[in-house]
């Protein structure tokens, strides 16, 4: 744990770096939430701010902190997921690819099985946002990459063993979404 509040620092200062390093005309800033992670009850949001002509640095975050169960499945879980993304046309405009790193952590209740862990992955984006107005986009993305999971699993009456006892690496979705958008001038 200690690691990973060490590397969210380092990822901070270079973004505080990045956002104060270039001019401030001609900012453009998105402000976003992610349909499809509202209807698995995750709240999350999302701000993006033009670097460039052609690339944007999209920061998001999302949290479940609901521990009700609804059909026999509990999820909690928290997620970072910092993108960079190149734009073929113009910055928060039709089609992108992008590379986007994913830290995730996540409690899981099925039926008679916990499953508490962490995911630290990688991989690469493709998406398109449509413009609906002046202020308005809906945004599709989807992205595919490599990530490394590690969990505690045991039962719900036995107790949580004290390392970790399952770990891989495996491919996984680092993003899908459909997302609004309203870019700030």
């Amino acid at each position: 744990m200690k690691n990973i509040k060490s590397l969210f620092f380092r990822f901070f200062l270079l973004l505080g770096f990045v956002l104060c390093s270039h001019s401030a005309e001609a900012q453009r800033l998105a402000l976003k939430t992610n349909a499809l992670d509202w209807l698995t009850l995750t709240p999350n949001l999302s701000l993006e701010t033009r670097l460039n002509k052609r690339l944007t640095l999209d920061i998001g975050f999302a949290c479940n902190p609901i521990t009700k169960p609804i059909r026999g499945i509990t999820l909690t879980n928290f997620r970072f997921q910092p993108e960079l993304r190149y734009w073929f046309n113009r910055p928060m405009a039709r089609h992108y690819v992008g590379f986007a790193p994913l830290f995730a952590d996540y409690r899981l209740q099925f039926n008679e099985r916990k499953y508490n862990g962490d995911l630290f992955a990688v991989g690469f984006t493709y998406g398109y946002a449509l413009v609906l107005s002046r202020h308005w986009n809906m945004e599709a993305t989807v992205g595919v990459g490599v990530g490394r999971i590690r969990c505690y699993k045991y039962g719900v009456n036995e107790e949580r063993p004290i390392i970790p006892n399952y770990s891989k690496w495996t491919p996984v979705p680092v993003r899908l979404g459909l997302s609004f958008a309203y870019i700030f001038d």
